[in-house]
């Protein structure tokens, strides 16, 4: 599997890199809702390359969490919106931007998965990172160890529905805040696992099972680091961490 590095204007949403209509609006000085009912108007043509993925976003606003409707678009359907807007020096900006951002992921999309050493060099690069990252950490995060070491895995982070109890919350209610945050990947065979920004407050294990066909198929699950406790509850905006919890 390739990891692709989402940029600042285009990220991988169900395997497909696609920019939003929220960028496009800041980028090139237009109010969102004119983008958002530019799009509506023209659905027909937009459409001609592929479904418009229109969703509800959360977005923070001084009297707190608010949400808008915005739409994923896809390379054509971002080149098409170009087109419709006037041809002003920020449009042009962000319009070699996007061609510069969607060609560098089309060619990591596309670029060889490494194997053999190469691959082996790759994992411990990753694994030193991580481990250095760890040790950074553990000044900060001793304290906050301590108290839940009762409910760590062996490997030293927490399964997702452990906190969720520690944040009140069920674990499909969490899996679910944590996909409309963002954090956590909606779709496809990487589902519930985390986007590389965040990858590192959690931790994601591979595991293989066979189908009923006899084939065997990639699965993964996904644990949560001992940082990312903290960062789940500032993102979803709960205001502590419960510290009475009973030890299953």
């Amino acid at each position: 599997m390739n990891h692709i590095q989402d940029t600042s204007l285009v990220r991988m949403i169900d395997g497909e890199p696609k920019t939003d209509t929220m960028i496009v609006a800041t980028k090139t000085g237009n109010q969102h809702a004119s983008v958002i009912r530019l799009i509506r108007d023209n659905i027909t043509d937009f459409e001609k390359f592929g479904r418009v993925g229109f969703e509800i976003a959360p977005f923070q606003t001084a009297g707190g969490m608010q949400s808008r409707e915005i739409a994923n678009l896809n390379e054509q359907q971002a080149t098409l919106l170009i087109t419709y807007l006037r041809n002003t020096a920020p449009v042009r900006e962000l319009k070699v931007a996007l061609v510069q951002d969607f060609y560098a992921m089309r060619l990591a999309l596309t670029a060889p998965a490494p194997t053999g050493p190469e691959l082996m060099a790759r994992a411990l690069i990753e694994a030193n990172k991580v481990l250095e990252a760890k040790d950074e950490r553990i000044a900060v995060l001793e304290p906050k160890a301590d108290a839940y070491e009762a409910f760590m895995n062996a490997d030293g982070t927490y399964s997702v529905g452990r906190v969720a109890k520690m944040l009140g919350l069920s674990q499909n209610k969490l899996f679910a805040e944590l996909r409309n945050h963002g954090v956590l990947i909606a779709k496809g065979h990487m589902h519930n696992t985390p986007y590389q920004r965040y990858i590192h407050h959690f931790k994601v294990t591979p595991y293989s099972y066979e189908r009923k066909d006899d084939t065997i198929g990639c699965s993964y699950t996904t644990t949560v680091q001992p940082s990312g406790v903290e960062f789940i509850r500032r993102k979803l905006g709960i205001p502590h961490v419960q510290h009475e919890l009973k030890v299953a």
